[in-house]
């Protein structure tokens, strides 16, 4: 399949691009109906990609030049010719609502994250097919000839590999099927936010090892997307004892007022 979609004059739009809006449009309009569903504000997510996309586009890309050995500082502007993270997308836009909630002194903050945590995971689902199209982020090498058709393998200049594009999309669809019923059953907000950093980062984890060496960004010895993937699921986890603590106490104060 051709990179290119199509041109406008001699500016090339290129699939990965056109995917990735689809992504982004896909998941804000689902966020905005869920946010309907629960009787909040539809302009919660609108709000919410206004911070964080221009950040963490800016962040990904930050993250895939610092740890990428095939790139350098100076290739940081160079958008076009491919490297970005989204574990680094992820670090800096939440550091990014952060800052906003801090600012607006947001009242429920991880409110914005819940919404945030279930249009994220949607979003990366759909935005991986963009790797299929560039041919990249595929596995180790299938020389098992029964195993080589997809969606267990894809083939890449004349050889099968594992589709670790393919695993990871439907494991994040899966994620969001589970965060969606979450987000708009449970009343005490933190919840997604928490499974979503526990479950991604047990995908990335257990993904990560299996990636082709070309696509597995590192710090000296240290695979960091698979670093940054463990804090992940240690803050979640944090975060989670914390929601189940509260929510433990909240009920012991009402037994005790009922009796």
């Amino acid at each position: 399949m051709d990179r290119v979609a199509f041109s406008i004059g001699n500016l090339d739009i290129y699939w990965y691009g056109l995917i990735i809006c689809l992504a982004i449009i896909v998941a804000i309009a689902v966020a905005c109906y869920y946010c309907k569903k629960r009787n909040y504000t539809t302009d919660l997510p609108i709000n919410i990609a206004l911070v964080i996309l221009p950040t963490g586009i800016l962040a990904g890309r930050l993250f895939a030049v610092l740890f990428d050995s095939s790139l350098v500082i100076q290739d940081y502007f160079d958008f076009r010719s491919g490297g970005m993270s989204i574990i680094g997308a992820i670090i800096g836009g939440g550091l990014a609502l952060t800052i906003y909630c801090l600012i607006k002194k947001e009242k429920n903050p991880l409110l914005l994250f819940d919404t945030l945590c279930v249009a994220l995971i949607l979003a990366q689902a759909i935005g991986r097919w963009g790797n299929f199209v560039n041919e990249e982020v595929y596995g180790q090498l299938i020389t098992n000839e029964s195993l080589q058709f997809f969606p267990i393998a894809v083939k890449i200049g004349g050889q099968y590999y594992e589709a670790l594009f393919f695993y990871e999309s439907v494991l994040n669809l899966i994620g969001f099927a589970g965060l969606s019923v979450l987000f708009l059953k449970e009343k005490q907000c933190g919840y997604c936010t928490a499974l979503y950093l526990i479950y991604y980062g047990i995908v990335r984890t257990i993904l990560e090892p299996r990636r082709n060496a070309a696509y597995i960004l590192h710090a000296s010895s240290l695979m960091i997307s698979k670093v940054c993937s463990i804090l992940m699921i240690v803050a979640g986890a944090i975060l989670l004892i914390v929601l189940i603590a509260k929510k433990s106490k909240k009920k012991e104060v009402k037994d005790g007022q009922k009796n």
